[in-house]
């Protein structure tokens, strides 16, 4: 009885980073986003977005690289969900890249409306990096949600 008791704990907890990388998934990238577009507040909300997934993410980094774990399953799962905000992180690079480009070719734009054009059209484009790795992580987050509560 007790093997099960501290298997069971070790899956919970081997559980957990995949848990709060969904929870940073669906609240930073997909509810405020959504909540910043609808409510006219997009900079503010926004703002606050990307701090909080940048905290939520800074957390899995110190707990997957400090902390240490009774078993090596906790453990890999702290890895592989640091992994996963790895490639989150590069995605929000190459959308802050092409919003660089964005700028550069609108700060030499003599016309002002025209860079502001730009400037629209190339945020949107610098958006998909990120859509789509939040789509890719769900899926990625899930699989490995599921192994974690298999023991696997």
């Amino acid at each position: 009885m007790l093997m099960d008791d501290m298997m069971n704990n070790d899956i919970k907890q081997a559980s957990l980073p995949h848990e709060r990388m969904m929870i940073n998934l669906a609240l930073f990238h997909l509810l405020l986003p959504v909540a910043a577009f609808s409510s006219g507040h997009i900079a503010w909300i926004l703002s606050i977005a990307l701090i909080g997934a940048l905290v939520s993410i800074g957390w899995i980094a110190w707990k997957a690289k400090f902390a240490q774990y009774d078993t090596v399953l906790i453990q890999q799962h702290w890895h592989l969900a640091w992994r996963h905000a790895q490639w989150l992180l590069i995605s929000y690079g190459v959308s802050a890249l092409i919003m660089l480009v964005a700028w550069l070719l609108s700060s030499v734009q003599p016309d002002h409306n025209m860079a502001t054009i730009m400037l629209v059209v190339f945020s949107r484009i610098a958006a998909v990096p990120i859509l789509l790795m939040v789509l890719v992580l769900f899926m990625l987050e899930m699989t490995a949600l599921s192994d974690a509560r298999k023991g696997a």
